[in-house]
């Protein structure tokens, strides 16, 4: 299959204003996406992320009426199977038509929106069968007590929460995640959670003006890993990948798969978590 489809995430779909279905590499299959921030709300401002953040303004409110309007016809489109008849999905080999989920992923951080514990609620009455929802989460507000109603609502509806960690000390992840969030804060938000389900990892490892991260970089990596193990916290496997589409830096460039073997080996072999390459 064309390697177009997995990096085309584009967030804008038909007329849609907040729902999106894209065909997902970590998904193997269709991700129905749900963007709770299209004016790019974040905590992080990552090196290669292709998208501009802005700061949240009053008048940028979640029209929830027509998300929940939105996804009900998506999710019907999908599962109907007639998006595998759409020209844009038409590519889609027959292993990968399959639904795997309904994301909570888009232009920013999902948690910072104030009605996410209603826009989970919402998907998860538009969940069917095996179909999954996930979170997918810079970890910056894991550990806060207003999050964690939506969680234990994603919890109880077949959830999942993928959560970044592209870095194993406080300078490398100031330099690629460029967030006024202390890494201490998002380590103790990823234990946290972890300690409650098991999380799923997502690391982007890629080369900044032509280097990729050392050995000591890796190996403060694999030690963050290990603590949160330590500390009672679970991982369900790692998610390891490198930069797809066009970053908004251009000194940001993708390391091939075959580079990403060494890396998930080590990963692998020093922490016992099982790491997928994608």
């Amino acid at each position: 299959m064309s390697t177009i489809l997995y990096k085309d995430h584009s967030r804008f779909w038909e007329e849609n204003e907040y729902i999106y279905p894209v065909l997902s590499r970590r998904s193997q299959g269709i991700s129905i996406g749900i963007n709770l921030t299209p004016w790019g709300q974040c905590t992080f401002r990552c090196l290669y992320c292709q998208i501009q953040k802005v700061e949240l303004r009053p008048e940028h409110r979640v029209d929830l009426d027509r998300l929940r309007s939105e996804l009900e016809k998506c999710v019907a489109f999908c599962v109907s199977g007639e998006i595998f008849r759409h020209p844009h999905f038409a590519g889609v080999s027959p292993r990968h038509q399959r639904i795997n989920d309904i994301a909570f992923s888009g232009d920013g951080e999902p948690t910072l929106s104030p009605v996410f514990y209603d826009a989970v609620k919402i998907a998860a009455e538009y969940r069917t069968g095996a179909m999954k929802l996930v979170l997918i989460t810079n970890a910056t507000r894991l550990a806060d007590a207003a999050t964690q109603p939506a969680l234990d609502l994603l919890d109880a509806h077949h959830g999942e929460i993928w959560a970044k960690l592209d870095a194993g000390t406080e300078a490398f992840y100031q330099r690629v995640n460029q967030s006024h969030v202390p890494f201490a804060d998002v380590l103790s938000g990823l234990t946290f959670a972890a300690k409650r389900r098991p999380l799923i990892l997502q690391t982007l490892f890629f080369q900044i003006d032509g280097e990729a991260p050392d050995d000591n970089e890796v190996a403060a990596y694999i030690g963050r890993i290990r603590d949160l193990i330590q500390s009672g916290g679970k991982i369900r496997y790692i998610q390891l990948h490198s930069v797809c589409r066009m970053p908004a830096f251009s000194c940001c460039s993708p390391i091939p798969k075959e580079r990403l073997i060494p890396y998930a080996e080590r990963i692998y072999h020093e922490t016992g978590v099982e790491v997928r390459i994608f």
